[in-house]
């Protein structure tokens, strides 16, 4: 057994530096998980995806990769179907980019952009074991890695056609970076933390909290740098994030005659969360569309017209709304943190996510009945990593975003993509702690070998 690959120890070296065995190990261990998540989710966009019909921010997606690659601009798909050209930031630029490559090179039609998401859903299996390694070994990275090919709530998205797939990527690549900074700080890396932050920023929007959540602590906590030198840092981390989100908003500032900076969804999310249905209806907590519509129907708006206004009108209607219904707020809050952690209403979240998200109901159940065990698994995986004295804070940094961004909106399962990587390297963290366990047993009890039958 000259060659057995040696048990990972909690505090074991830079596993840049790991030897030779356990680096051969640890690759082809992640390739074989990555070829497996990858076929998993091949399977699922073929057998499952390929036919279903796509509407809402799906086929904004497809549609508006397809005109950017024809050099049309970030106009909005479905006006252009009425032949006409509105300059449009309903969603952020990042995955609709993603997708613009593959139409660039003849990839247009729906199925070739599932396939794409595939193929992005099996790069954050890559990254999930190069966190899991960072964290915690190269063991507990090949658990993270099989955690995320084989998890529901992370592949689902990808026959889905949603930004959610490149939010588990940019968000998988962020706590990367986050890791590697913590463990050997320096200027160059926070700047790289600060680069992907604004990634993640420009695949959804509320991903800027990270800046807080993550970028802030990173810079203000790191041990033995003086005040200056942490504020340093931070500044670093701030202009890394700017330099990928700046020229975004600056292009947003000169195209639109109305202010946009990131999206110019605000007004429309605000509205759809905060109406009567959505505050004593049994949509507690949730979203009704049709609020909104009901807001531009009374100021005289139909759609894509003036579309500054609309915004205006919107926001300005959902925040008299909320006023005039403050002491239903707590309550509203409370139901939105509810549903995103699956303690309210759990059924009919899922029923939402099929009707009004289209997800197949076998993949929305899958995701139901995993979300419990992954959590429990996630809230050991942060005790043993509090215990080993590893920080715990990038990963909540995803966990906290999430639950900001519900408090603040609404809950939609969707949104809680932000959190499954976190899940997902915390759960890994457990299981490989278990793994070691038993490993630690076997070893510390050998079975004997050379012993004659035990007599009658």
């Amino acid at each position: 057994m000259a060659d057995a690959i040696p048990v990972e120890r909690p505090d074991a070296p830079d596993p840049d530096i790991a030897p030779p065995a356990r680096s051969r190990w640890f690759a082809v261990s992640l390739v074989a998980v990555t070829v497996a998540g990858l076929a998993l989710r091949v399977a699922y966009v073929w057998f499952s995806r390929r036919h279903a019909v796509f509407g809402g921010d799906p086929l904004y997606y497809h549609s508006g990769a397809e005109l950017l690659a024809r050099g049309d601009g970030f106009i909005n798909p479905y006006a252009y179907v009425g032949h006409r050209t509105v300059q449009a930031a309903d969603h952020p630029p990042l995955y609709l980019m993603y997708l613009a490559v593959f139409s660039l090179f003849g990839m247009t039609s729906i199925t070739w952009h599932l396939l794409a998401s595939a193929l992005l859903g099996t790069a954050s299996i890559v990254v999930a074991g190069l966190v899991g390694r960072e964290i915690a070994g190269p063991r507990a990275g090949i658990v993270a890695a099989v955690v995320v090919a084989f998890y529901p709530n992370t592949w689902r998205y990808d026959g889905m056609l949603l930004s959610e797939t490149m939010v588990i990527f940019v968000v998988l690549v962020t706590l990367w970076v986050a890791y590697r900074y913590w463990h050997r700080p320096s200027i160059g890396r926070l700047a790289v933390v600060g680069l992907a932050v604004g990634l993640g920023t420009l695949a959804r929007s509320e991903l800027i909290l990270l800046t807080i959540f993550l970028i802030l602590p990173l810079a203000l906590l790191v041990q033995d740098r003086s005040w200056g030198e942490r504020l340093r840092l931070l500044a670093i981390g701030a202009l890394g994030f700017l330099a990928v989100v700046g020229p975004w908003v600056v292009f947003n500032l000169v195209r639109f005659d109305h202010t946009v900076v990131l999206s110019e969804n605000l007004g429309g999310t605000l509205a759809t969360s905060n109406c009567d249905e959505v505050y004593y209806g049994d949509k507690l907590g949730f979203w009704h569309y049709p609020c909104g519509d009901q807001i531009l129907a009374n100021h005289g708006i139909g759609p894509y017209e003036f579309k500054g206004a609309s915004d205006r009108y919107l926001r300005q209607d959902a925040i008299a709304y909320i006023r005039s219904h403050a002491s239903r707020v707590p309550v509203v809050i409370a139901a939105r943190v509810g549903r995103i952690t699956g303690v309210f209403r759990p059924r009919q979240q899922a029923s939402f996510d099929i009707y009004l998200e289209n997800f197949p109901k076998w993949v929305s159940d899958l995701g139901l009945w995993t979300y419990y065990p992954m959590v429990v698994g996630a809230v050991i995986g942060g005790v043993i990593l509090r215990r080993r004295r590893e920080a715990v804070f990038p990963l909540l940094a995803a966990i906290f975003t999430v639950l900001a961004t519900c408090a603040l909106f609404y809950a939609a399962t969707r949104f809680r993509a932000t959190a499954e990587p976190a899940l997902c390297l915390l759960a890994a963290v457990a299981l490989d702690a278990a793994i070691g366990a038993v490993v630690r047993r076997r070893q510390a009890d050998p079975v004997p070998t050379g012993m004659s039958a035990v007599p009658a």
